[in-house]
Protein backbone atom coordinates (compact mmCIF):
# COMPACT_ATOMS: atom_id res chain seq x y z
CA UNK A 1 0.00 0.00 0.00
CA UNK A 2 2.78 2.46 0.88
CA UNK A 3 6.56 2.55 1.15
CA UNK A 4 7.53 3.44 4.74
CA UNK A 5 10.85 4.25 6.38
CA UNK A 6 11.35 3.20 10.02
CA UNK A 7 14.13 5.11 11.79
CA UNK A 8 14.84 3.07 14.91
CA UNK A 9 18.19 1.98 16.44
CA UNK A 10 16.75 -0.98 18.34
CA UNK A 11 16.63 -4.11 16.19
CA UNK A 12 13.84 -5.66 18.25
CA UNK A 13 11.60 -2.58 18.11
CA UNK A 14 12.33 -2.00 14.42
CA UNK A 15 11.53 -5.66 13.77
CA UNK A 16 8.20 -5.40 15.57
CA UNK A 17 7.25 -2.24 13.68
CA UNK A 18 8.26 -3.87 10.40
CA UNK A 19 6.01 -6.88 11.15
CA UNK A 20 3.10 -4.60 12.05
CA UNK A 21 3.33 -2.66 8.80
CA UNK A 22 4.22 -5.50 6.47
CA UNK A 23 1.26 -7.37 7.91
CA UNK A 24 -0.87 -4.46 6.67
CA UNK A 25 0.66 -4.83 3.17
CA UNK A 26 3.06 -1.90 3.44
CA UNK A 27 6.62 -2.05 2.11
CA UNK A 28 9.19 -1.21 4.79
CA UNK A 29 12.84 -0.21 5.01
CA UNK A 30 14.76 0.38 8.25
CA UNK A 31 17.51 2.88 9.14
CA UNK A 32 19.39 2.65 12.44
CA UNK A 33 20.79 6.18 12.64
CA UNK A 34 19.79 9.69 11.53
CA UNK A 35 22.41 9.96 8.79
CA UNK A 36 21.34 6.66 7.26
CA UNK A 37 17.67 7.67 7.54
CA UNK A 38 18.24 10.92 5.64
CA UNK A 39 20.16 9.04 2.95
CA UNK A 40 17.14 6.73 2.54
CA UNK A 41 14.78 9.72 2.35
CA UNK A 42 16.86 11.29 -0.43
CA UNK A 43 17.35 8.05 -2.32
CA UNK A 44 14.02 6.25 -1.88
CA UNK A 45 11.47 9.04 -1.25
CA UNK A 46 9.32 7.08 1.24
CA UNK A 47 5.61 7.85 1.56
CA UNK A 48 6.04 8.22 5.33
CA UNK A 49 8.73 8.22 8.03
CA UNK A 50 8.33 6.65 11.48
CA UNK A 51 11.07 7.89 13.83
CA UNK A 52 11.80 7.03 17.45
CA UNK A 53 12.66 9.71 20.01
CA UNK A 54 14.98 8.53 22.77
CA UNK A 55 18.01 9.78 24.66
CA UNK A 56 20.26 8.15 22.06
CA UNK A 57 18.21 8.74 18.90
CA UNK A 58 17.22 12.25 17.83
CA UNK A 59 14.00 11.51 16.00
CA UNK A 60 12.89 15.12 16.37
CA UNK A 61 16.07 16.33 14.69
CA UNK A 62 15.49 13.82 11.90
CA UNK A 63 11.95 15.13 11.50
CA UNK A 64 13.23 18.68 11.06
CA UNK A 65 15.70 17.55 8.41
CA UNK A 66 12.98 15.64 6.56
CA UNK A 67 10.75 18.70 6.59
CA UNK A 68 13.56 20.85 5.22
CA UNK A 69 14.38 18.53 2.32
CA UNK A 70 11.07 16.75 1.70
CA UNK A 71 8.35 18.88 3.34
CA UNK A 72 5.54 16.81 1.83
CA UNK A 73 6.66 13.60 3.57
CA UNK A 74 4.52 12.82 6.64
CA UNK A 75 6.46 12.03 9.83
CA UNK A 76 5.15 9.99 12.77
CA UNK A 77 7.24 10.36 15.94
CA UNK A 78 7.35 7.53 18.48
CA UNK A 79 7.92 8.46 22.14
CA UNK A 80 8.76 6.46 25.25
CA UNK A 81 5.92 5.82 27.77
CA UNK A 82 7.39 8.29 30.28
CA UNK A 83 7.23 11.24 27.88
CA UNK A 84 4.86 13.84 29.37
CA UNK A 85 4.48 16.28 26.45
CA UNK A 86 4.60 14.26 23.22
CA UNK A 87 2.02 16.37 21.35
CA UNK A 88 3.82 19.64 22.07
CA UNK A 89 7.27 18.24 21.24
CA UNK A 90 6.17 16.53 18.03
CA UNK A 91 4.31 19.63 16.86
CA UNK A 92 7.38 21.79 17.51
CA UNK A 93 9.49 19.36 15.49
CA UNK A 94 7.04 19.61 12.59
CA UNK A 95 5.65 16.07 12.76
CA UNK A 96 2.14 15.30 11.56
CA UNK A 97 1.42 12.98 14.50
CA UNK A 98 2.95 11.08 17.40
CA UNK A 99 2.39 7.88 19.35
CA UNK A 100 3.50 7.02 22.88
CA UNK A 101 4.63 3.53 23.83
CA UNK A 102 3.98 0.79 24.49
CA UNK A 103 3.09 0.50 20.81
CA UNK A 104 0.37 -1.92 19.80
CA UNK A 105 -0.13 -3.33 16.33
CA UNK A 106 -3.65 -1.95 15.91
CA UNK A 107 -2.65 1.54 17.02
CA UNK A 108 0.38 1.78 14.74
CA UNK A 109 -1.41 0.37 11.69
CA UNK A 110 -4.47 2.55 12.30
CA UNK A 111 -2.42 5.73 12.65
CA UNK A 112 -0.38 5.01 9.52
CA UNK A 113 -3.55 4.22 7.55
CA UNK A 114 -5.17 7.43 8.74
CA UNK A 115 -2.16 9.50 7.75
CA UNK A 116 -2.18 7.95 4.28
CA UNK A 117 -5.88 8.64 3.85
CA UNK A 118 -5.52 12.21 5.07
CA UNK A 119 -2.72 12.74 2.56
CA UNK A 120 -5.29 11.93 -0.11
CA UNK A 121 -7.79 14.22 1.59
CA UNK A 122 -5.23 17.05 1.56
CA UNK A 123 -4.98 16.62 -2.20
CA UNK A 124 -8.75 17.03 -2.40
CA UNK A 125 -8.59 20.15 -0.24
CA UNK A 126 -5.83 21.53 -2.46
CA UNK A 127 -8.06 21.05 -5.50
CA UNK A 128 -10.90 22.89 -3.73
CA UNK A 129 -8.62 25.79 -2.78
CA UNK A 130 -7.27 26.02 -6.33
CA UNK A 131 -10.80 26.04 -7.69
CA UNK A 132 -11.78 28.85 -5.35
CA UNK A 133 -8.73 30.87 -6.36
CA UNK A 134 -9.55 30.38 -10.04
CA UNK A 135 -13.13 31.48 -9.40
CA UNK A 136 -11.75 34.56 -7.71
CA UNK A 137 -9.98 35.58 -10.95
CA UNK A 138 -12.39 34.21 -13.55
CA UNK A 139 -15.73 34.91 -11.93
CA UNK A 140 -17.69 32.34 -9.98
CA UNK A 141 -20.23 30.10 -11.64
CA UNK A 142 -21.51 28.63 -8.37
CA UNK A 143 -21.13 29.04 -4.65
CA UNK A 144 -17.59 28.33 -3.38
CA UNK A 145 -17.97 24.95 -1.73
CA UNK A 146 -16.67 21.45 -2.18
CA UNK A 147 -17.97 19.69 -5.27
CA UNK A 148 -20.44 16.86 -4.70
CA UNK A 149 -17.80 14.21 -5.37
CA UNK A 150 -15.23 15.88 -3.10
CA UNK A 151 -17.75 16.32 -0.30
CA UNK A 152 -18.93 12.72 -0.54
CA UNK A 153 -15.32 11.52 -0.40
CA UNK A 154 -14.69 13.57 2.73
CA UNK A 155 -17.91 12.38 4.34
CA UNK A 156 -16.87 8.78 3.72
CA UNK A 157 -13.42 9.47 5.15
CA UNK A 158 -14.84 11.10 8.29
CA UNK A 159 -17.41 8.32 8.70
CA UNK A 160 -14.62 5.73 8.50
CA UNK A 161 -12.54 7.56 11.08
CA UNK A 162 -15.38 7.63 13.59
CA UNK A 163 -15.64 3.84 13.27
CA UNK A 164 -11.86 3.48 13.52
CA UNK A 165 -11.79 5.72 16.59
CA UNK A 166 -14.31 3.50 18.33
CA UNK A 167 -12.45 0.33 17.40
CA UNK A 168 -8.92 1.44 18.28
CA UNK A 169 -9.87 3.87 21.03
CA UNK A 170 -8.24 7.10 19.95
CA UNK A 171 -9.88 10.53 20.33
CA UNK A 172 -11.24 12.60 17.46
CA UNK A 173 -12.67 16.11 17.36
CA UNK A 174 -14.84 18.04 14.93
CA UNK A 175 -15.20 21.81 14.68
CA UNK A 176 -18.03 23.43 12.75
CA UNK A 177 -17.15 27.07 12.05
CA UNK A 178 -19.22 29.88 10.58
CA UNK A 179 -18.23 33.55 10.23
CA UNK A 180 -20.46 35.70 12.43
CA UNK A 181 -23.11 37.62 10.55
CA UNK A 182 -22.43 35.62 7.40
CA UNK A 183 -25.83 36.38 5.85
CA UNK A 184 -25.38 40.13 6.30
CA UNK A 185 -21.62 40.58 5.94
CA UNK A 186 -20.49 38.02 3.36
CA UNK A 187 -23.49 36.53 1.54
CA UNK A 188 -24.53 40.00 0.34
CA UNK A 189 -21.14 40.77 -1.21
CA UNK A 190 -20.69 40.65 -5.01
CA UNK A 191 -19.94 37.10 -6.10
CA UNK A 192 -16.21 37.66 -6.71
CA UNK A 193 -15.73 39.35 -3.32
CA UNK A 194 -17.72 36.65 -1.54
CA UNK A 195 -15.57 33.95 -3.08
CA UNK A 196 -12.40 35.84 -2.19
CA UNK A 197 -13.50 36.27 1.43
CA UNK A 198 -14.34 32.57 1.88
CA UNK A 199 -11.11 31.54 0.19
CA UNK A 200 -9.14 33.72 2.61
CA UNK A 201 -10.97 32.23 5.60
CA UNK A 202 -10.15 28.72 4.39
CA UNK A 203 -6.53 29.65 3.78
CA UNK A 204 -6.08 31.06 7.28
CA UNK A 205 -7.71 28.00 8.83
CA UNK A 206 -5.52 25.60 6.86
CA UNK A 207 -2.34 27.50 7.71
CA UNK A 208 -3.12 27.08 11.42
CA UNK A 209 -3.52 23.29 11.36
CA UNK A 210 -1.28 20.25 11.35
CA UNK A 211 -0.90 18.42 8.07
CA UNK A 212 -2.88 15.54 9.52
CA UNK A 213 -5.90 17.81 10.14
CA UNK A 214 -8.47 18.64 7.47
CA UNK A 215 -10.41 21.89 6.96
CA UNK A 216 -12.91 22.16 4.10
CA UNK A 217 -16.01 24.13 3.09
CA UNK A 218 -18.96 22.06 4.30
CA UNK A 219 -22.05 24.15 3.52
CA UNK A 220 -22.78 27.71 2.49
CA UNK A 221 -20.66 29.89 4.76
CA UNK A 222 -19.59 26.97 6.97
CA UNK A 223 -16.37 25.03 7.33
CA UNK A 224 -15.72 21.70 9.01
CA UNK A 225 -12.39 21.01 10.70
CA UNK A 226 -11.48 17.39 11.48
CA UNK A 227 -8.84 16.80 14.17
CA UNK A 228 -7.77 13.14 14.46
CA UNK A 229 -5.96 11.91 17.59
CA UNK A 230 -7.11 15.09 19.37
CA UNK A 231 -8.82 15.02 22.79
CA UNK A 232 -10.89 17.85 24.23
CA UNK A 233 -7.95 19.81 25.67
CA UNK A 234 -6.10 19.84 22.36
CA UNK A 235 -9.24 20.68 20.38
CA UNK A 236 -9.92 23.73 22.55
CA UNK A 237 -6.38 25.00 21.91
CA UNK A 238 -6.84 24.56 18.16
CA UNK A 239 -10.30 26.17 18.20
CA UNK A 240 -9.01 29.23 20.03
CA UNK A 241 -6.15 29.55 17.56
CA UNK A 242 -8.60 29.40 14.64
CA UNK A 243 -10.88 31.94 16.29
CA UNK A 244 -8.01 34.39 16.45
CA UNK A 245 -6.90 33.68 12.88
CA UNK A 246 -10.36 34.51 11.51
CA UNK A 247 -9.95 37.99 13.00
CA UNK A 248 -6.92 38.46 10.74
CA UNK A 249 -9.00 38.11 7.55
CA UNK A 250 -8.35 41.24 5.52
CA UNK A 251 -11.08 41.00 2.90
CA UNK A 252 -13.85 41.52 5.53
CA UNK A 253 -12.89 44.02 8.21
CA UNK A 254 -13.57 43.02 11.81
CA UNK A 255 -14.67 39.49 10.96
CA UNK A 256 -15.21 37.02 13.80
CA UNK A 257 -16.43 33.44 13.89
CA UNK A 258 -18.48 31.11 16.05
CA UNK A 259 -17.53 27.48 16.48
CA UNK A 260 -19.29 24.34 17.62
CA UNK A 261 -17.08 21.55 18.94
CA UNK A 262 -17.80 17.83 19.21
CA UNK A 263 -15.31 15.41 20.75
CA UNK A 264 -15.27 11.64 21.08
CA UNK A 265 -12.83 10.11 23.55
CA UNK A 266 -13.32 6.32 23.59
CA UNK A 267 -12.71 4.38 26.75
CA UNK A 268 -12.58 0.76 27.77
CA UNK A 269 -15.75 1.15 29.88
CA UNK A 270 -18.25 -1.50 28.93
CA UNK A 271 -21.45 -0.05 27.51
CA UNK A 272 -19.96 3.26 26.41
CA UNK A 273 -22.34 5.31 24.29
CA UNK A 274 -21.94 4.50 20.61
CA UNK A 275 -21.42 7.58 18.49
CA UNK A 276 -21.57 8.07 14.74
CA UNK A 277 -20.43 10.67 12.25
CA UNK A 278 -24.01 11.94 12.14
CA UNK A 279 -24.32 12.29 15.92
CA UNK A 280 -21.01 14.14 16.17
CA UNK A 281 -22.02 16.52 13.37
CA UNK A 282 -25.38 17.08 15.06
CA UNK A 283 -23.60 17.86 18.33
CA UNK A 284 -21.22 20.27 16.57
CA UNK A 285 -24.15 21.97 14.83
CA UNK A 286 -26.06 22.42 18.08
CA UNK A 287 -22.95 23.80 19.77
CA UNK A 288 -22.46 26.23 16.88
CA UNK A 289 -26.01 27.52 17.27
CA UNK A 290 -25.42 28.05 20.99
CA UNK A 291 -22.26 30.02 20.24
CA UNK A 292 -24.14 32.20 17.76
CA UNK A 293 -27.05 32.72 20.14
CA UNK A 294 -24.61 33.82 22.86
CA UNK A 295 -23.37 36.67 20.66
CA UNK A 296 -20.77 34.99 18.48
CA UNK A 297 -16.97 35.12 18.52
CA UNK A 298 -16.90 32.14 20.85
CA UNK A 299 -16.51 28.36 21.09
CA UNK A 300 -19.21 26.11 22.51
CA UNK A 301 -19.43 22.37 23.15
CA UNK A 302 -16.71 19.79 23.17
CA UNK A 303 -17.57 17.74 26.21
CA UNK A 304 -16.53 14.22 25.31
CA UNK A 305 -19.25 11.66 24.81
CA UNK A 306 -20.35 10.13 28.09
CA UNK A 307 -18.52 7.02 29.18
CA UNK A 308 -21.09 6.04 31.80
CA UNK A 309 -21.89 2.37 31.47
CA UNK A 310 -25.31 1.40 30.15
CA UNK A 311 -27.14 -0.86 32.62
CA UNK A 312 -27.26 -4.39 31.35
CA UNK A 313 -30.56 -6.22 31.15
Amino acid sequence: MAFILIAEPSASIAGALRRFLEGASHEVTVATDVQEAMARVRELAPAMVLASVTETFDGEGLCRQVKEEAPGTPVLLLYLPEEEQPESRSSTAGAEACLVGPLKRATVVSCVSLMMQLAKARETVSVVRTEMQLMQHQGPRREPSSSGADLEFLKRLLFMEVKRSRRYRYPISYLLLEPDGYAQRIATLPAAQRTSALAEVLRRLTESLRDIDVAVPFAEGRFIVFLPYTPYEGAIVVAERLRQRVKEVESVSGLTASMGLAVFEPSAVKGQAQVSFGSLMKEAGESLRRAQAAGGDRIEGGRSVSTEPVPEA
